[in-house]
């Protein structure tokens, strides 16, 4: 395997995933300064960015994701 994982778009956003959802399940979203709203809003734009990559990702090319 010559790329390494931490170059990948995908696995960058499965960290972000994770990381806002350990702070939502533990109630640490108010010392990041997020709100319940904040988070709400900040998780819909999230599924519209990732929507948009899986749009106009082109699985037969070797040089996208």
């Amino acid at each position: 395997m010559n790329q390494s994982r931490w170059r990948s778009p995908v696995a960058w956003s499965a960290v972000v995933a994770l990381v806002l959802f350990v702070l939502k399940n533990y109630g640490l979203l108010a010392p990041v300064g997020l709100t319940e709203d904040s988070f709400k809003e900040l998780t819909a734009l999230i599924f519209g960015v990732l929507s948009a990559f899986a749009f106009f990702n082109d699985p037969t090319s070797k040089d996208s994701f």
